[in-house]
């Protein structure tokens, strides 16, 4: 071969190229062109469901956070009648020592029978 017929082999190898290369480039803009719709409409679906989500994570997160404050209120108040309870008992047997002291007996001799009775 001479080096005409090769530079024409060349050429047109390069001109073969670029059509082919131009035909990939037309044939991905037009899959892009028809994708870019279901893409727009997959982001806007899961964009909503991401603030579904969150909604629901908030309203849990709101729940949980007021019953927290209640229990938070009860045991307070639960630990203040305790304190309550307790400050009873102490004055009742500082005023009644004698009585007291027969009452702890008697409910020591029942515990004692009902855990001797069990074995």
């Amino acid at each position: 071969m001479n080096a005409n017929a090769i530079d024409k082999a060349a050429n047109d190898i390069n001109n073969t190229a670029q059509d082919a290369r131009k035909d990939v480039h037309n044939a991905v803009d037009k899959a892009a062109e028809k994708a870019q719709p279901m893409v727009d409409k997959v982001a806007a679906s899961v964009h909503s469901g991401v603030d579904q989500v969150g909604e629901k994570i908030n309203a849990v997160t709101d729940s949980v956070s007021s019953a927290s404050e209640k229990l938070m209120e009860r045991s307070k108040e639960w630990t203040a009648a305790a304190q309550r309870a307790g400050e009873t008992g102490r004055t009742y047997v500082r005023e009644r020592p004698a009585t007291s002291l027969l009452v702890a007996l008697a409910a020591g001799y029942g515990l004692s029978k009902l855990l001797g009775a069990r074995r």
